[in-house]
């Protein structure tokens, strides 16, 4: 799971670097190619509009409610990948198409069956694809929420008498909201958080079987470079 935490983050960290290489310049002195040369008034122009593509790192929680037994199992960690989509905008209005491939590293553990038993649920991998809608408050502050479809695939080992190791995907929906900062024509910094909601999945172990109702919550960060 680390493995492909690390790959996603290094995949992430190789768009950023090699953008910056063919622009490097991320100050308010970029913003002179957003408005019109000539006399008369400044026009701005929809700097939120158009494809990009970016790196995101954040951190995330998910409870499972887990059946037998009663209570919660809670797991954390990190995550990271790339993030990609492409953004209409008319006036102050921003809407478009969102989608993002994440590695994470998101486990916990708990005891049940007095304590005979012991179960460990992680998650490696998530993805999801959500539409955006936006407002801009400033020319270069873009506020916006986010509702789409998400997928995690989860490991699901139980340890103790009757238990083994699965391997389930779990699918859901995930909504949201954030805040994207204009940085220069190219260049965007944003933050976000995500609620997604999975479906429940039962599992069957040489015990018994097990029912898993995974709920995420995610942190992340992202720099976009919009093309």
């Amino acid at each position: 799971m680390r493995r492909r935490l690390f790959q996603a983050v290094t995949v992430a960290a190789v768009l950023v670097i090699g953008a910056t290489a063919s622009n490097p310049v991320l100050g308010a002195d970029a913003y002179e190619n957003l408005y019109d040369a000539g006399p008369g008034p400044l026009a701005p122009q929809n700097v939120f509009e158009g494809w990009y593509l970016g790196g995101t790192l954040g951190g995330a929680t998910v409870n499972y409610d887990f059946s037998p037994a009663t209570g919660d199992v809670h797991t954390s960690g990190i995550l990271g990948g790339v993030v990609g989509g492409w953004s209409f905008q008319s006036g102050p209005f921003v809407i478009g198409i969102e989608g993002d491939v994440l590695a994470a590293d998101i486990s916990g553990s708990r005891n049940f069956n007095a304590g005979l038993n012991k179960v460990s649920p992680s998650i490696d991998t998530m993805a999801d694809l959500r539409l955006r809608a936006g407002y801009t408050i400033t020319e270069r502050v873009l506020l916006y929420g986010t509702f789409g479809g998400a997928w995690a695939n989860a490991e699901l080992p139980v340890n103790g008498p009757g238990g083994g190791v699965r391997e389930r995907d779990f699918f859901g929906w995930s909504y949201g909201a954030g805040a994207e900062v204009s940085l220069n024509p190219n260049w965007a910094a944003r933050f976000d958080y995500q609620f997604t909601d999975f479906e429940s999945e039962t599992v069957g172990y040489p015990g018994g079987q097990t029912t898993y109702d995974p709920d995420a919550n995610t942190f992340r960060g992202s720099l976009i470079y919009r093309f």
